[in-house]
C-alpha cells in the first residue's frame, strides 16, 4: 500500500459519495483534488452533455462530501479560459472561504490552472495572459490568506519562478500527464502538454535562491 511508503497521499478523481470518501481515507488517503472546470452551470450543462460529469451539483459538492468524511486537505479550482477569468476566481474564492469556514479543521487550497495545449486541440474561448493569471493569484491571497495556492508545470520556468513572492505556496515538479507516466516504458500521450520540465531538486534549488524555504512536509499524522 502506498501509505507504507508516502508520509501523504493525495488523489485527483471524479466526485464520490461520503463513504467512498470515507473508504480512501481508511486505506490512507489523505488530500483530494477536484475541479469544478467551470463555475457557470449553463456552460458546464454545454461542456458535459451526458453521464455522470454531467451532474454539475453532485461535483460541485464533492469537496463538502470529503470534508464530511474527514479527508484532511481540499484542493479546488476551475480551468481558466472556459470562461471569464474574474468570474472563474471570484467564484472559486467563495466556494474556497465556505469550505474553509464549514470545515475548519481542513486544509483548504485553490488551484489556477490555465487551459494549455492538449489532445484534441481545444481552444479557450476566454485566454487569459500571463498578466491576467497574476492579478488572479493576488487576489486569491488577499481573499484567502491562509489558503494553499497551487501553480502547475502548466506554466512555464521562467513565469512560475516569478510568481512564487506573489503568494504562491506549493509547485509540482517532474510531471507526467500521461497514463502510467512515472512507471511504464510505453507511454500514452499527455493529457495537456507539460511546459516546466525541471526536477524536483531543480524547484527546490529555485526555491531557496529566491529567499524561501522549500517545505515536503508540514504536518504530522497521528
Amino acid at each position: 500500500m502506498l501509505k507504507e511508503y508516502f508520509s501523504s497521499v493525495s488523489v485527483e478523481i471524479y466526485p464520490l459519495h461520503t463513504n467512498e470518501y470515507a473508504e480512501l481515507i481508511a486505506t490512507g488517503v489523505d488530500g483530494l483534488t477536484i475541479y469544478q472546470e467551470t463555475y457557470d452551470e449553463q456552460l458546464y450543462s454545454k461542456l458535459h452533455l451526458k453521464g455522470p460529469k454531467s451532474d454539475y451539483h453532485f461535483r460541485l459538492d464533492a469537496p463538502q462530501r470529503a470534508a464530511e468524511a474527514r479527508m484532511r486537505q481540499l484542493n479546488i479550482g476551475a480551468l481558466l479560459g472556459l470562461s471569464e477569468f474574474r468570474k472563474e476566481v471570484f467564484l472559486i474564492g467563495l466556494h474556497a472561504y465556505w469550505l474553509q469556514q464549514q470545515f475548519p479543521g481542513a486544509e483548504i487550497g485553490v488551484s489556477l490552472p490555465r487551459i494549455q495545449p492538449q489532445i484534441g486541440n481545444f481552444s479557450p474561448e476566454y485566454p487569459l495572459s500571463d498578466r491576467d493569471l497574476a492579478q488572479a493569484l493576488i487576489a486569491t491571497r488577499i481573499f484567502m490568506p491562509r489558503a494553499g495556492i497551487t501553480i502547475s508545470t502548466r506554466e512555464n520556468t521562467l513565469l512560475r519562478n516569478n510568481l512564487i513572492g506573489l503568494g504562491v505556496t506549493r509547485l509540482s515538479a517532474g510531471s507526467r500527464t500521461e497514463v502510467g507516466g512515472y512507471a511504464l516504458l510505453e507511454k500514452t500521450e499527455g493529457q495537456f502538454e507539460i511546459a516546466d520540465h525541471s526536477s524536483v531538486d531543480q524547484v527546490r534549488q529555485m526555491v531557496y535562491r529566491k529567499g524561501y524555504q522549500p517545505v515536503f512536509k508540514d504536518w504530522q499524522g497521528l
